[in-house]
């Protein structure tokens, strides 16, 4: 698919992946909305981004909340009266802990964020693109999503359930036209893996250095992929 002139949804996008896609995406002509929590850090990517000439939406709010998801889509429609690319990258990792030290408020907020977060930005995408009879929903998953690690039991349950949504919502889409699939971004340095590691992660390519791989995946997307799980640099 060509991403010029292309709307797009970027979720979680004032650091790490979301960033860096977003900024790829201005570059290569398309229109793309971003979202996240902290007014001060989206008002800041957002001004970056128009600088470099990007075609920008800047949507404050969480979405784990359902009228904060709403509310970002309803507002995208509006500014470019369509939505091309759904991108559920929002995600947190939780305090890294044994499990019996995880506290139950950790658990809700990562699995409110991660999984309720995706869930609520497909329910109100989805009727868009399936009226449409075309889009593209991909909801980012992780090498924690298909394997665990000790430590990070409530993100890599998130990931898990991310997956798991795939599959369930492409069977019930059918032939809608949507495609929608589960995607690995790969070990990327970034502020989370900094804290998921606790140790340096400078041996790892930053957002901005994966950004051919993001633009192969736009070339070569296909019906095939829909609701499986891919990996970014095998792609």
């Amino acid at each position: 698919m060509e991403i010029q002139e292309k709307s797009f949804i970027v979720t979680g996008a004032t650091r790490g992946i979301g960033r860096g896609l977003a900024e790829l995406l201005v570059r290569h002509g398309a229109r793309v909305a971003i979202n996240g929590r902290n007014g001060k850090n989206l008002e800041a990517t957002g001004a970056a981004l128009r600088k470099s000439g990007g075609d920008i939406l800047s949507i404050v709010g969480d979405v784990g909340s359902d009228k904060d998801a709403q509310r970002l889509v309803a507002a995208t429609l509006r500014e470019f009266g369509k939505i091309d690319v759904l991108i559920n990258n929002a995600a947190i990792l939780g305090k890294r802990s044994p499990l019996v030290e995880t506290p139950p408020s950790v658990w809700e907020e990562v699995l409110r964020v991660n999984v309720i977060g995706t869930v609520n930005m497909i329910r109100h995408a989805l009727p868009h693109m399936e009226k449409r009879g075309s889009g593209l929903i991909i909801n980012l998953s992780s090498g924690w999503g298909r394997e665990a690690s000790g430590y990070v039991a409530a993100y890599c349950a998130s990931k898990f359930a991310v997956e798991a949504i795939t599959q369930a919502v492409s069977e019930e889409i059918g032939a809608s036209g949507v495609i929608l699939f589960a995607l690995n971004p790969g070990v990327i340095a970034t502020e989370m893996l900094q804290e998921a590691f606790g140790c340096d992660v400078s041996a790892y390519p930053t957002p901005e250095q994966i950004a051919s791989q993001w633009l192969n995946l736009f070339a070569k997307v296909d019906r095939s992929w829909h609701g499986t799980s891919r990996d970014l640099d095998k792609l």
